[in-house]
């Protein structure tokens, strides 16, 4: 909105903010609010574009994530977002072509005091592709926090039959099998009824948080996640069943977060280690990896080929067969000495 002031020689000074930077005009003569408006608007949308090296970083940011919102998936774009939101204002009105190598240093070490080496390395990444979408010549060589070695965690398979077991009859029975038939949550609460053909489930998009906070469907996180499974004939039935029970086109109509609050609240109940409603899918990789092949678990569970999931599956049952192996001389040992 346009502010307009008198001038001490009778004349009008109008004035309004737009992007940091600020627009004014002087006039002989006072204009209504809408003309102020109208006339500052034109001078914006005439103003000569600015050297790309003299925006903000905040603008250059806000533009390179405009440029990714049709090729990138929507919860790579609300990431992004957050990144951004997290960056402080002091360092987002920087200008390019101020900003040394060192800001960004001193940036990345006060944001790993309070996170983990994992997003200090996506705020690097983030700010080195801002950078280098208006600056081509951009190198960045900051000083990043190691590699947090993280741990694998895989359910036991009586932890999840307890889980299943005590899930039986409520709404949140279906979700976690499917879960633990390797779908992701964001595709777990897009299945509709029409997605289920006698036992075949097609799995083809995904509800996801929007940067606006707002949950929408989308289509699944990458072109190999578009899949079909063969359902077991037990979970099969409880779809189809539910399907004339409940007046929805949602298999699971409920919010996505309270599976995992259920799943929580499931696992303090029955004394079982926590872990998320994601380590589902790492039960489901383990198990089916010891029936079938590494390419074809990939596909039931949407993942890349050679993705760094099945590495970790084969690594944790190297490690098991280790630990048994472990116990097994140690107990053989026991009964020769003894």
């Amino acid at each position: 909105m346009a502010t307009i002031t008198k001038l001490k020689s009778g004349h009008y000074r109008i004035r309004r903010t737009y992007q940091k930077e600020v627009y004014s005009l002087v006039l002989d003569y006072k204009p209504t609010k809408a003309q102020a408006d109208k006339i500052l608007f034109a001078m914006i949308q005439n103003r000569p574009e600015k050297p790309t090296s003299r925006i903000r970083f905040g603008e250059a940011a806000e533009r390179y994530i405009a440029s990714k919102n049709a090729i990138l998936s929507q919860s790579t774009i609300t990431g992004y977002y957050s990144i951004l939101r997290n960056i402080p204002e002091s360092f987002r009105i920087l200008r390019l072509d101020s900003i040394r190598r060192e800001d960004i240093q001193i940036l990345l070490n006060d944001y790993a005091s309070s996170h983990s080496p994992k997003s200090v390395r996506n705020l690097s990444g983030f700010i080195s592709a801002v950078m280098r979408s208006q600056i081509p010549t951009f190198t960045a060589s900051a000083t990043l926090p190691q590699k947090s070695r993280d741990t694998f965690y895989v359910p036991e398979e009586e932890d999840v039959r307890r889980i299943l077991d005590y899930s039986k009859g409520s709404k949140y029975e279906i979700p976690l099998w499917l879960a633990c038939l390797g779908l992701r949550r964001s595709e777990v609460c897009a299945l509709c009824y029409s997605d289920l053909t006698d036992r075949t489930l097609s799995i083809s998009k995904a509800l996801v948080i929007d940067p606006h906070g707002k949950w929408v469907l989308k289509s699944t996180k990458t072109a190999l996640s578009t899949r079909s499974i063969i359902l077991p004939h037990y979970v099969a039935s409880l779809i189809h069943s539910q399907e004339n029970q409940i007046n929805s086109e949602r298999i699971y109509s409920g919010s996505p977060g309270q599976i995992n609050e259920y799943l929580a609240s499931v696992e303090e109940h029955l004394g079982i280690e926590h872990f998320s409603l994601h380590k589902l899918r790492h039960y489901f990789a383990a198990s089916a990896r010891e029936i079938m092949s590494d390419q074809y678990v990939e596909e039931a569970g949407g993942w890349r080929p050679g993705s760094q999931v099945m590495r970790k599956v084969y690594s944790y049952a190297q490690k098991k067969r280790s630990e048994a192996a472990k116990k097994d001389l140690a107990d053989r040992m026991e009964r020769i000495l003894k």
